[in-house]
């Protein structure tokens, strides 16, 4: 009994120290090592708030599931073109241009009430990666990016990459696990995955 007393007591002192380790403090990370958390499911640490999408997902993985590249081995979510299907379906995308205003009201009217203070978070989350990935465009003297042979434009699976990644990044107090495997993971993350945390294409 003691001895549990004492490694519970060693747990919470390691991660009082990793919450107030600065990012000058904190470890330096072998960026192309990630650390080994034994399986452990990142996507743990930052509760995705309830959001319902009514029939969009169905309507999506019908469209996936017609296109020459799906492959039925892996489920329609896992396809490269879902998110743009999921973004057009819900207004958020209109011929390729993301338009903030419909992501921010959808937000607001579909996230579970419990959810809503997160709404705020993830806008910042798109109108930061949509920056990111536009001022690549613009580097890069393009006006958009090429349909791939998977059927669609990566832009939409970019974006949602990058949302997904800023979120976990800024994940409110109430959805976040306060655990030495997400302050770890968070850690590596910072120092290692910089915007818009998603392999941009080169043409």
């Amino acid at each position: 009994m003691q001895t549990r007393k004492v490694e519970k007591f060693a747990g919470v002192a390691l991660l009082m120290l990793l919450m107030m380790l600065s990012p000058a403090q904190a470890a330096a990370y072998n960026c192309s090592a990630p650390p080994s958390f034994n399986n452990f499911d990142v996507n743990s640490c930052c509760r995705t708030p309830e959001i319902n999408l009514g029939n969009v997902p169905q309507k999506c993985q019908q469209h996936v599931n017609q296109l020459k590249s799906a492959n039925p081995k892996y489920p329609a979510y896992a396809h490269l073109c879902y998110p743009e299907c999921i973004y057009r379906e819900t207004g958020a995308l209109i011929n390729g241009r993301l338009q903030m205003d419909k992501v921010r009201e959808y937000l607001q009217e579909h996230v579970h009430r419990r959810d809503r203070e997160v709404v705020p978070h993830i806008v910042r989350s798109f109108d930061t990666c949509r920056k990111n990935i536009h001022g690549h465009l613009k580097a890069a003297n393009l006006e958009s990016y090429k349909v791939l042979p998977q059927g669609c434009s990566p832009y939409a699976a970019m974006l949602y990459s990058c949302v997904n990644a800023e979120t976990f990044l800024n994940c409110p107090a109430k959805l976040w696990k306060s655990d030495e495997k997400c302050l770890v993971a968070k850690e590596f993350a910072q120092q290692c995955n910089p915007l818009p945390h998603v392999p941009l294409p080169m043409s």
